[in-house]
This record gives C-alpha cells, structure tokens and sequence, in this order.
C-alpha cells in the first residue's frame, strides 16, 4: 500500500506540475494572442491541458478504487486471522 500512495502522490505531483507549466504558457500566449499561430498554439496547450486534468481524474478515480479493493482485501484477511 506505501509503494501505492507514493506513487499516486508521484503521478498527483507530475501532474499537478505540468498543469502549472502549461496554465503559465497559455498565461504568456494570452498577452500575445493576436495572430493565428498563437491562437493555434493556445488551443494546442488547452486540449493539452484538459487532456492532462482528464488524466488526472481517472488515476484519482483508479486510485479510489484500488484503495476500496485493498481495503477489501485486508478486512477479509483479518476476518480470517481472527476466525483461525
């Protein structure tokens, strides 16, 4: 379970990371955004964007899920532990 959450808080935290990078470059394209490369750039950088929060949800939905399981698991476990 430790290896789990360190990882989740690894992927939360590359995440979380290239969320503010690219947050911060759309930022900069903003004050430049009178020409249709910008424009195409700031769109790039918004679907790329939202691509990474999408991301973001489904690891933290997978995360939730494999918790719920593990947790499963252990009370069984214990359950037999105690029976025995």
């Amino acid at each position: 379970m430790d290896s789990l959450t360190a990882a989740l808080e690894r992927l939360d935290k590359s995440i979380g990371l290239l969320d503010r990078a690219l947050t911060r470059r759309l930022e900069r394209l903003d004050a430049h955004a009178g020409t249709a490369g910008w424009l195409a750039e700031k769109l790039r950088l918004e679907a790329e964007l939202a691509a990474a929060r999408h991301a973001e949800r489904q690891a933290q939905e997978q995360a939730r899920v494999m918790k719920v399981r593990l947790d499963a698991a252990i009370s069984r476990l214990q359950g037999v532990l105690e029976e025995g």
